[in-house]
């Protein structure tokens, strides 16, 4: 069935769960409603908890490409990772998308119910996650950041930011050396839209989802994120957390400070605004105010020149 040239998404689920044998819980609705994906609740044969992933090939092809990064991670590295991932049951590829079905591998945890300990196990996984040696050739992913930032949405920074944030003109001036600094990071596998969302709690571990941002990229991308989707809530991420991963890789911990607020802050100035309709007036003002604080640290840094 076509509309045009256009696949309709329900086509594509009809197919999966022919193909998967499972019964989806249409009552829950899809669980994602950023990525474009959806991924479904759904029982296979015995009443086993399932969840089917499904990319229609109707999103574009930026889409399909990040749902198959994703499958060919599960297929090729989640084996070898030093993170807990859903286990993968099936998978298909068509003209019509790409459809994944995954084990249930825990429960969801409020970012505001994390506790100090399950943070300073986020820092070592992530440390762990960062070691992981890849083949630059073969896991080559986009860099949001930094395309935000060769092409900044300046209207729209302008009207979020303006009043807001303090030298918010400076950060924008500047937008071309703070892009080559974060830019000039060694490369490390990342997961690469890392946020409390995307982690599920199970026997006292982390389980790690949504692997469709995975690739080659910097350490903060993965740090800063964790941070950036918490701020909404009012949460901090502790302090704990990095102290954990600077740890157990060794890095320095003034240099990775430095590197993780220019990280953070850049996300918000940059990227952040789009996102603003997704978040309430309080979660609003929290992002205002922690951008606040990371622009004071950042200026405060760079007056004080390299430690």
């Amino acid at each position: 069935m076509t509309v045009g040239e256009t696949k309709l998404p329900g086509e594509l689920m009809s197919l999966a769960v022919r193909e998967f044998g499972i019964t989806v819980d249409h009552d829950e609705g899809p669980t994602d409603a950023r990525s474009g994906a959806g991924v479904h609740r759904a029982r296979a044969p015995g009443g086993r908890a399932v969840y089917l992933k499904i990319t229609p090939a109707i999103l574009g092809p930026e889409a399909l490409d990040a749902a198959c990064r994703e499958l060919r991670f599960y297929r090729q590295l989640a084996a070898e990772v030093p993170v807990r991932t859903p286990p993968l049951l099936d998978a298909f590829e068509t003209d019509l998308g790409v459809a994944v079905l995954l084990a249930a591998a825990g429960d969801q945890v409020e970012v505001s119910a994390w506790s100090g300990g399950m943070w300073s196990v986020l820092g070592r996984d992530l440390a762990a996650l960062h070691t992981v040696q890849v083949a630059r050739q073969d896991w080559v992913r986009p860099d949001a950041l930094l395309d935000a930032m060769s092409e900044p949405l300046s209207g729209l920074i302008t009207k979020f930011w303006g009043g807001v944030l303090p030298r918010l003109s400076d950060l924008l001036d500047s937008r071309a050396a703070l892009r080559a600094e974060l830019a000039s990071q060694p490369a490390v596998l990342v997961h690469g839209d890392c946020h409390t969302g995307n982690i599920v709690h199970a026997a006292d571990r982390l389980v790690f989802c949504d692997w469709q941002s995975t690739g080659l990229g910097r350490a903060t991308t993965d740090l800063a994120m964790v941070s950036v989707r918490a701020a909404p809530a009012g949460v901090a991420v502790p302090r704990n957390a990095m102290t954990t991963y600077v740890n157990r890789r060794g890095d320095d911990f003034n240099d990775l400070e430095r590197a993780l607020i220019l990280e953070e802050l850049a996300i918000f100035v940059f990227q952040w605004p789009p996102f603003a309709a997704y978040n309430s007036r309080a979660g609003i003002a929290r992002v205002h105010a922690r951008a606040r604080d990371l622009a004071a640290k950042w200026f405060a840094r760079r007056n004080r020149g390299p430690t």
